[in-house]
């Protein structure tokens, strides 16, 4: 199955219509631009794995990533 067709998939299988409003805000911010200008590839790619563990649920939640980061200098220290 080509990524396309993977991501398209993934897509049908959204149901929350705030999560697919915000997917099609940043489709339509990604064509605008690329219709523009062109990205880099490595800026395309980092864009792209920050989608991917989106969808996967790989993210912190806000509460979880301040948690971290109150920790963060304490463990720096060690």
């Amino acid at each position: 199955m080509s990524q396309k067709s993977e991501n398209i998939d993934r897509l049908n299988r959204i149901e929350d219509k705030a999560t697919l409003s915000q997917i099609d805000s940043w489709l339509e911010a990604f064509l605008e631009e690329d219709e523009q200008e062109t990205f880099e590839a490595s800026k395309i790619q980092a864009v792209q794995e920050g989608y991917e563990q989106y969808l996967s649920i790989k993210v912190l939640s806000q509460e979880e990533a301040s948690k971290r980061f109150e920790l963060w200098p304490s463990q720096k220290e060690k």
